[in-house]
């Protein structure tokens, strides 16, 4: 499957390979800095000269950071907010920082993206266990 031209397979493998030894739990909080370089997959297509990450690519690290604290996978049910302040470029350490909290439609995510000491977005998610069906 693709998205904005990424393919969301070698996606998820890269965000987990970034994240997976920078994750930083403390109860509901979780929180990892990354520095995404210029031939991140994730900036494949969104501006080549300059590369910026999509809002997308921030919702699914939140997502990648949560699944890999819970070790289960989960889909994105509900955005319910998306504030994108500020872009965020290769090379730039980026704090994600999260909370999880239990929601009557499944997992809510409140989640601040910082460069240096400012918030540069603000995303507040609704996850679902991922389930697989099963056809007949």
């Amino acid at each position: 499957m693709k998205l904005l031209g990424i393919n969301m397979s070698r996606l998820n493998t890269q965000l987990t390979d970034l994240i997976k030894d920078k994750l930083k739990i403390n109860g509901p909080d979780l929180n990892a800095e990354i520095k995404f370089d210029k031939n991140f997959i994730g900036f494949n297509g969104h501006f080549p000269e300059n590369p910026v990450l999509p809002g997308v690519v921030m919702i699914k690290v939140m997502i990648v950071m949560i699944e890999l604290c819970k070790q289960k996978r989960y889909i994105l049910s509900q955005i319910k907010q998306a504030k994108f302040i500020e872009p965020v470029f290769a090379e730039t350490p980026t704090l994600f920082s999260i909370r999880s909290d239990k929601d009557k439609d499944g997992i809510r995510l409140q989640g601040k993206v910082f460069n240096s000491e400012k918030i540069i977005a603000k995303i507040s998610l609704i996850l679902q266990k991922y389930r697989i069906s099963k056809q007949n």
